[in-house]
């Protein structure tokens, strides 16, 4: 009965471990690749923002490209640094965002050839993504962040519906918006990520 008491002490005991050991690993890794991914974007953005205002060249379209050659380095660099075991719940999140990834590709492809709105479809992609991970996560601020975004998206379509409307629609006002909407999509993206990045890792360390 002893050996039998004990036993089960020692199960408890290692479940609970388990579940913590959990708790902790998700907790820690939760915001970084949220931050990773939200600063490049960001950063890029204001880059095509500013070379967009001054007029410079198209060829600075192509730092777009950047975003998932740095994005996807600074994964492998946490990832290498984090030492600790995967679980369920890290693979699930893996999961969403690489058929995320993939779906993202086909948007891209459909807005060059058929000129779709690409930030439109990136925000409102990424705010599903980020939804799904905050209630993965149980996590209500980058659920609501996740939404938010996808509500703002809408004002893409809007405005591009307005410009195309209006009688008074002059080069100028095109012009603007070229950079406007830019800046638009860096704040939103922003919001999205790095604020529940830095929220979410502020709890853990917390």
């Amino acid at each position: 009965m002893e050996n039998n008491n004990l036993t089960e002490a020692q199960s408890l005991e290692l479940i609970t471990s388990m579940i913590n050991d959990t708790r902790n690993r998700l907790a820690r890794n939760s915001g970084t690749p949220f931050l990773i991914w939200g600063y490049t974007t960001v950063a890029i953005a204001l880059l095509n923002c500013v070379t967009t205002y001054l007029q410079l060249s198209h060829y600075w379209n192509f730092s777009w490209f950047a975003i998932p050659f740095i994005g996807w380095i600074g994964m492998m660099l946490f990832y290498k640094k984090d030492k600790g075991a995967r679980n369920i719940i890290d693979r699930v999140i893996s999961i969403i965002w690489c058929v995320l990834s993939v779906a993202y590709l086909w948007i891209f492809i459909g807005s060059t050839v058929y000129r779709a709105p690409i930030l439109y479809y990136t925000i409102l992609l990424m705010g599903v993504g980020t939804l799904i991970t905050g209630l993965v996560l149980r996590h209500r601020t980058t659920q609501c962040c996740g939404i938010g975004a996808m509500i703002c998206s809408l004002a893409y379509p809007f405005s591009i519906y307005l410009i195309h409307k209006s009688d008074i629609a002059t080069i100028t006002m095109l012009q603007s918006w070229a950079w406007i909407e830019i800046a638009y999509f860096a704040a939103i993206f922003f919001v999205m990520m790095v604020v529940p990045g830095h929220i979410l890792n502020y709890k853990y360390r917390k």
